[in-house]
C-alpha cells in the first residue's frame, strides 16, 4: 500500500507548512454543489475532504488504506471517513471526487465510475515540482485529454492548477531516504541538488502542477 507511517509523517509535515490544500479545495469547489452527494475515492489523509466538510459540502471520503483512513479521521470530521476498495462496488453519488487517483484511463475504469455518478471531478498531477527536466508524468495532462476527447459520448473540461507544497526534512540523511522512496534511487543525486536550508532543517521545493478535470456523459 502506498501510505505507511513514514509517508504519513512526511506528508503531514509538508501540509503543516502550506495552504496548498485550501487552494486546491477552492479550485475543486468550483465544480461541486452543496446540495450534491459527493463520494471521494482515494482520499488519503483527508485534507481536501475535511475542508469540503468545513465548507458545508456533503462528502463521504474513502480509501483502501486503513492506516490512512485512521490518520485522516484523527484530524477531524471522523464520521466522513470510511475504508473502501475503489475497484469494488461503490455507492451512487451526484459527484465522484478523485484526487491524484491514477485509474481513470485503465480499461473499463471510466465507465465503471460513471455508472454510479453523474459527474467526476478528477485531479491529476504532472509531477514536475522541481523542474521540467525531472517531470515524472510527462504524458499528462495531454494523455488524459486525448483519451477523453476520443470518447464521443463524454464531455469534459480541464483547468490548470499550481501551488507550492514544499517538503520539510530534518537532514540530508532523511532527505535521501525521502527522495529514494518518493522518486526512486535513480534520480536521487539530481533531486538532492534542489535541497535548501530553511533555517530549521532542510526543504525540498515542490511547486505542484496539476489539472482539474470535470467529466460527464454528453446530453442526448
Amino acid at each position: 500500500m502506498w501510505w505507511d507511517r513514514e509517508r504519513i509523517d512526511w506528508y503531514m509535515r509538508a501540509a503543516s507548512r502550506t495552504d496548498f490544500h485550501r487552494h486546491l479545495a477552492t479550485a475543486i469547489e468550483n465544480h461541486l454543489g452543496k446540495d450534491e452527494r459527493i463520494l471521494e475515492l482515494g482520499c488519503g489523509l483527508g485534507y481536501i475532504s475535511r475542508i469540503l466538510a468545513d465548507d458545508g459540502y456533503a462528502i463521504k471520503a474513502t480509501d483502501s488504506n486503513e492506516e490512512a483512513i485512521l490518520a485522516a479521521a484523527s484530524m477531524g470530521h471522523p464520521g466522513i471517513f470510511h475504508p473502501l476498495d475503489a475497484e469494488g462496488p461503490i455507492s451512487e453519488s451526484d459527484a465522484l471526487l478523485m484526487i491524484f487517483f491514477g485509474r481513470l484511463r485503465e480499461e473499463g475504469g471510466l465507465r465503471h465510475y460513471l455508472e454510479r455518478t453523474k459527474r467526476i471531478v478528477y485531479v491529476i498531477s504532472e509531477h514536475r515540482g522541481q523542474s521540467d527536466d525531472l517531470r515524472k508524468n510527462g504524458m499528462e495532462p495531454e494523455a488524459t485529454m486525448a483519451y477523453l476527447g476520443s470518447l464521443p459520448d463524454i464531455a469534459f473540461t480541464a483547468e490548470h492548477f499550481e501551488a507550492d507544497f514544499h517538503q520539510p526534512l530534518k537532514d540530508r540523511k532523511e532527505a535521501l531516504r525521502y527522495i529514494e522512496r518518493m522518486y526512486g534511487s535513480g534520480n536521487a543525486e539530481r533531486y538532492m541538488a534542489f535541497l535548501r536550508d530553511d533555517g530549521d532543517g532542510l526543504l525540498l521545493p515542490n511547486h505542484k502542477h496539476a489539472t482539474v478535470f470535470t467529466i460527464e456523459r454528453r446530453s442526448v
